[in-house]
């Protein structure tokens, strides 16, 4: 058995605090996903140069992660515009399956 994830690096020079404290753990994206079952969570990780973040955002499939983009739509962009002045650069960095 897998689980979906999606993994996102940032590019973050100031705020940091405030990056981490919307992107970690009970911050708004957290808070946006709870609300679906197959939300299993996110990992985010800082660099030792304290400015790169590794963010994994875990689901149960990606049927379940694109049903609910696909529901929320209008509200996962808000939230997206919204923490666009925390970071300098946003790569996607793919999909993968986690191994359990």
């Amino acid at each position: 058995m897998s689980m979906y994830c999606l993994a996102w690096k940032y590019k973050v020079s100031s705020n940091q605090a405030k990056f981490e404290e919307e992107y970690g753990r009970n911050g708004g994206w957290f808070k946006f996903f709870e609300s679906s079952d197959d939300y299993l969570g996110s990992e985010l990780m800082k660099h030792a140069d304290g400015k790169t973040y590794i963010l994994i955002d875990k689901w149960m499939s990606k049927a379940d992660y694109q049903d609910f983009i696909d529901e929320n739509k209008a509200d996962y962009d808000q939230l997206n515009d919204q923490n666009k002045a925390l970071y300098e650069e946003e790569e996607d960095l793919g999909e993968f399956d986690l191994m359990q």
